[in-house]
């Protein structure tokens, strides 16, 4: 899960300073599994979760990202993270990450 996920960078940062450990939030991306969750997930999760990916509303608020973007920032972040972002967990496109960004 994202919690799980978010308390292992936590914890990793702390126990292995040496190493830098970012948790990054890539937000909605648009990926396979997100089209199977509007042909199927109205049979199987709860209405307000599915309304997230498949309403005419929230496609406009909440556009799904090509999976290009947040992926060249993790990239990035993989190949040159400064050690002052250590232990952060950050959004893709935060400020702090900009110069990440294609």
């Amino acid at each position: 899960t994202k919690a799980a996920l978010k308390m292992f960078a936590d914890v990793l940062a702390m126990e292995e300073p040496e190493l830098t450990t970012i948790s990054i939030r890539p937000g909605v991306v648009d990926t396979e599994m997100v089209n199977i969750v509007r042909e199927k997930g109205v049979e199987n999760m709860a209405p307000d979760q599915y309304a997230m990916f498949a309403s005419e509303k929230t496609a406009k608020s909440l556009p799904l990202l090509h999976p290009d973007e947040p992926g060249h920032v993790i990239a990035s972040l993989a190949i040159n993270a400064p050690a002052s972002l250590n232990g952060k967990n950050l959004n893709w496109d935060e400020e702090e990450l900009k110069t990440h960004r294609k």
